[in-house]
């Protein structure tokens, strides 16, 4: 099952999204999967957590309103990254969870927020999150590596999300979307390859 050449939106549009979860989850090292001491961290941290939502909205919301997308320049932007913070941090150890920030990344794709400001939003977030929270001087090391792992995970989500959606919108099986874009990486590695060696 931890192969691509499976579609699992039928399952997911029958409800079983647990095939999906469980497909991501095999991809990533149960050592850089959110786990028990993590959720602890998190909510040992919640109420500073919850505290800056708003300050983080402000900010996030603040510095995206400088790129071409016109979602980040009204002020839907802070409202919504709030609740997302919110829902980012909470309940993480249900699979509901993940589903959720799929449709939270599904109502930015539907308003043209493009990929690239959907896969890193909560790397940004996180990041942000610590910062803010550094500054008073808390102890962050395990906030840190919490939250990076949280990160790290829901990118993982958009991503295989949006590769998921690419090939049933357009009917290509996922496994000849996978030859074509190793194809390309390969393209790609031949011209680049010696740059970042």
């Amino acid at each position: 099952m931890g192969s691509h050449q499976m579609l699992y939106f039928d399952e997911v549009r029958r409800g079983n999204y647990t095939v999906f979860v469980n497909h991501v989850l095999e991809q990533i090292p149960v050592a850089y999967r959110v786990g028990a001491v993590d959720i602890e961290v998190l909510n040992k941290y919640r109420d500073d957590l919850l505290d800056i939502a708003d300050e983080l909205g402000e900010i996030y919301c603040t510095a995206m309103s400088t790129v071409n997308m016109d979602f980040f320049k009204g002020g839907a932007c802070i409202e919504f990254i709030k609740q997302y913070w919110r829902d980012f941090i909470t309940d993480i150890d249900r699979n509901e969870h993940w589903i959720n920030m799929i449709i939270y990344m599904l109502k930015l794709f539907s308003v043209n927020v493009g990929v690239t400001a959907l896969v890193t939003l909560p790397i940004q977030l996180s990041s942000l999150a610590v910062s803010i929270i550094s500054r008073e001087n808390k102890p962050v090391t395990q906030l840190v590596n919490a939250l990076g792992k949280l990160s790290a995970l829901t990118a993982a989500f958009y991503a295989e999300a949006l590769v998921h959606l690419l090939t049933e919108n357009v009917g290509v099986p996922l496994s000849a979307f996978m030859i074509l874009a190793g194809g390309v990486v390969n393209e790609l590695l031949k011209v680049y390859g010696s740059a970042i060696a």
